[in-house]
């Protein structure tokens, strides 16, 4: 199989447009469309639907997705393996959503280097969904997560919480007000989520719906709105009057877990970073300190 095949299907699945795909791989739409014809004809089904800027996968090519991802994330770890150096005796990929890695795992990597200062280290970015596939493919070996998976073939452990605050940028500001003001909605898991349709009496529309708290730390110091976000993230803006937290707010423990396989914590590479990790030693992340001209 060339890897070559499977990397431009990926990107047009990905664009769901034959020359977005072609400008990403830095390719002519041509050669996209020869890659795709060579590998339908490898596996002996379509696997697009091919209208007029409407590109949809067939059902082959659903069902080739996940494979395809898995096959190729295979061969990238394994070229990057044999050239990891020899002092480099350990692995791991670690894996987490947008909002955890601004506000709680960032902190984490130092440590680790620290802590296994032979750990050869691989992040990913990415969605809930894609993790728990990462996960069960083997391309992450562990991940973080607010809402830990309900899976026979995962254990979850509690490594940290992010203590949640709503902030604005107006003083005496109640609850009540945040509908006027704008509600700048922050993806921190299901759970919570529900928690945040049920602040005001009324269902109230976002003005504006991220999953990275630093967008939204940015938006309400820049224009207006109330948000839930960490205490440790927003301290330094609260304490210089920058920001103002919302009364008759809640503010709410949201527990981080780590993810991994069953019987992970028990294996001689990853049981030692589990333990670390389960000893719940990590700080969320504070706001960035602006960066002063040395010269």
């Amino acid at each position: 199989m060339n890897t070559d095949l499977l990397r431009t299907f990926l990107e047009v699945a990905k664009t769901r447009h034959f020359g977005h795909a072609a400008d990403n791989l830095y390719l002519t739409q041509s050669a996209v469309s020869s890659r795709v014809k060579q590998l339908e004809s490898m596996i002996g089904a379509p696997v697009f639907t091919r209208q007029r800027n409407n590109i949809l996968l067939t059902t082959a090519g659903e069902r080739l997705l996940p494979h395809a991802e898995n096959l190729l994330a295979s061969w990238q770890l394994a070229v990057q393996e044999v050239g990891v150096p020899a002092k480099k005796n350990a692995q791991l990929s670690l894996g987490g959503t947008s909002n955890l890695w601004d506000t709680f795992l960032q902190s984490l990597l130092p440590k680790l280097s620290i802590k296994f200062p032979n750990l050869y280290m691989r992040t990913e970015i990415n969605t809930s969904q894609h993790l728990v596939r990462s996960l069960l493919g083997g391309r992450v070996d562990i991940f973080a997560s607010l809402d830990p998976p309900a899976n026979n073939d995962f254990e979850a452990e509690v490594i940290g919480d992010l203590e949640l605050i709503m902030v604005c940028n107006h003083p005496s500001i109640q609850i009540d007000d945040v509908p006027v003001l704008g509600h700048v909605f922050v993806d921190w898991g299901t759970a919570f989520n529900l928690q945040q349709a049920r602040l005001f009496t009324e269902p109230v529309a976002p003005i504006l719906h991220t999953g990275q708290s630093r967008i939204a730390l940015e938006f309400i110091l820049s224009h207006r709105g109330a948000a839930y976000l960490p205490r440790a993230l927003v301290q330094p803006y609260l304490d210089d009057g920058n920001l103002f937290q919302v009364s008759g707010s809640l503010e709410v423990e949201q527990q981080v877990y780590a993810v991994y396989l069953k019987g992970a914590d028990s294996s001689l590479s990853l049981g030692p970073v589990i333990n670390f990790l389960k000893a719940r030693d990590i700080k969320p992340e504070t706001a960035l300190a602006p960066i002063e001209d040395e010269f």
